[in-house]
């Protein structure tokens, strides 16, 4: 499982939480965390769309050398 794949499922478990959890002032906590999960997968995926992209860079410059 990948960094963004594991964020994905961590949020899944936090709402999953949010909905069975007995204590209705936790649920918002739940949900906060959950979102916090899918920033970090966004930033991950944005991280990762950045990496391949200076790599391809880089190749195309070896490329042409």
């Amino acid at each position: 499982m990948d960094t963004i794949e594991l964020c994905h499922a961590e949020a899944d478990v936090c709402l999953r939480q949010a909905d069975i959890d007995s204590n209705e002032s936790d649920r918002p906590l739940w949900a906060t965390l959950a979102q916090s999960w899918l920033q970090l997968a966004e930033q991950a995926d944005q991280m990762s769309s950045e990496i391949r992209d200076a790599r391809l860079e880089r190749a195309v410059e070896a490329a042409l050398i």
